[in-house]
Formats: structure tokens, sequence, C-alpha cells
């Protein structure tokens, strides 16, 4: 095929996939949403969703209009962290209502609308994709500031399909501990959104260092400046660190953000400092 005739095939095909972004059912679900971002990791346990939980209560507490889309379909975790055990109502054929928390937050989960907790999530592959796809397409969210999409650990068909399918995505912020698994594992997730030409925001490095209750010592106990070195490595915004304390985990447990139901504490103030940092890069990108 000759090198023009290829070049008039793949313009084509790009004004397409544009156009379909634009005219789409997900761009319509989302055409009221200012900002759009993915907290990924590469690896599980790392603290994601506690991000994603607390970063958007201290944008809600900021007078802004939030949401949360939970993204991870087997083991979704955003209601019990928020205190929502509410199902929402299916309308019609994928019609979906956002519940909200106590403090304001819209959320969507499939947990909102799965029977029973100990019901597992069996889909498969593609199936999972159109399922996201289709969510994302069913939920009015009204006017939002701030989307805040919480995905799954690694980089399979969640949040492949997430960073593909949501026009105008912002970009993503990435969570990772001190250690050297969830570091390495955790570069991979950085590649992989790079591969897809979504910008990284900002890594937050969670479990930084454990405070002590007593005597409010701060100990390393997973490593040290690891996270910090990671952002440096891929000359990405390092948006701060995140504490291990006994209240981010006595808050979580109640379904209340620790900024929220502890906000003098070590955790509450460094997800503060992270938000705010998200923030300036979010108002340095718009400026140029």
């Amino acid at each position: 095929m000759p090198l023009e005739i290829y070049e008039s095939i793949s313009i084509r095909e790009e004004l397409k996939k544009e156009l379909s972004e634009r005219q789409g059912p997900i761009f319509n679900a989302l055409k009221d949403v200012r900002h759009k971002i993915a907290i990924l990791s590469g690896k599980g346990g790392v603290g994601k969703t506690s991000t994603v939980v607390n970063m958007a209560s201290v944008l809600r507490n900021m007078g802004n209009e939030v949401g949360i889309f939970d993204a991870d379909v087997h083991g979704p975790s955003i209601p019990k962290l928020t205190g929502l055990n509410k199902k929402t109502d299916l309308h019609g054929a994928w019609q979906m209502k956002s519940l909200e928390t106590d403090n304001g937050i819209k959320v969507m989960s499939v947990s909102l609308f799965w029977p029973g907790e100990a019901t597992p999530v069996l889909w498969k592959g593609h199936y999972k994709a159109r399922v996201i796809r289709q969510l994302l397409a069913s939920v009015n969210w009204g006017k939002l500031d701030y989307l805040l999409v919480d995905l799954p650990p690694g980089t399979g068909d969640e949040p492949v399909t997430i960073m593909k399918s949501i026009p105008g995505l912002d970009g993503v912020v990435v969570v990772t501990t001190p250690q050297e698994v969830s570091v390495a594992v955790c570069s991979k997730a950085i590649s992989s959104a790079i591969e897809l030409g979504v910008p990284i925001l900002g890594l937050v490095e969670n479990m930084s260092a454990f405070v002590c209750p007593h005597c409010s010592k701060a100990t390393p106990v997973l490593g040290e400046g690891k996270g910090e070195e990671l952002a440096r490595t891929y000359k990405i915004p390092f948006l701060g660190r995140v504490p291990l304390h006994e209240l981010a985990g006595k808050a979580a447990d109640e379904g209340v953000p620790v900024v929220d139901k502890y906000p003098g504490s070590p955790a509450a103030a460094a997800f503060q400092v992270c938000t705010v940092n998200l923030l300036s890069v979010l108002n340095s990108r718009e400026e140029k």
C-alpha cells in the first residue's frame, strides 16, 4: 500500500475515533465533569482506594462537587470506605443512579447493585471492559468539578479500558509504597500510562513511615525515599508522603475518611498536602 494512502487511512481512523469520543454516550455522560482523574497502582495493598477516598473528601471540603467511580469490579471497596450500605436503583436497561455519601460525594460501584458482599464477580476479560464502558455511559453524574476513578491494581483490562475510554481524561495519579517490590511493579503501571499517551499528574508514596501513637516518632518500616526516587526517575511530580497511623485504619473500618474523622492526624494532614499539590499540577497545566 502506498504511504500516502496508508497515512490517509490512519488520519481518517483518528478522526472517526475523535468524533466518536465527542458524540458517544460516555462523552455525554461526562460532559459536565470538569476534571477526570484516575488513580493507578501497579500492586495491590498499597492504599490506593484510601488515597482516592481521602483526596475526594479534601476536594469536597474545599467546596467542590466530587464523584468517585469504582472501577475495581472484583474487589470494589469504595462503598465500604465511604460508609455507603445502600443499593442503587436500576432504571430500565442499565440506567444507573449514583449514591451520595454523608458529605455529598457521589459514588458508583459494582457493589452498589451486586447481590451481597460474599457473592463473587466472575466476569472475564472482554466482558469486564464492556461492563465498565456501559457503567461510564449510564451514570448521569451531573455537574462535577472532579471525578476520581479508582482503578484496580496492575495493567489489565480495567485500567486500560478506563484510560482509553474516558474522553478528556486529565491524567493519572500513581500510588506506591516505599517497598522495592511495590516500586518495581509501579514502574510498569507508569510505563503503561505513558505508552497509552495518558499524562501522569503525580505520585503519592503511601505508608511512608509508621507514626507511633504514643510518642509521634516516625519510623520508615517499609523503606525510605523510594517513591520520590521513582518520581524523579520518570520526571513526574511527587505529591507527597502519607504515613501509617492507627487512626487512618480506624477511620477506614468505620467507613469515614480519616480527613473527616480525625482531621488533626498525621495521615489526614498528609492527604491534605497531596491534594493541594495535585491541584497545583492541574492549575499549571491549565495555564499552559
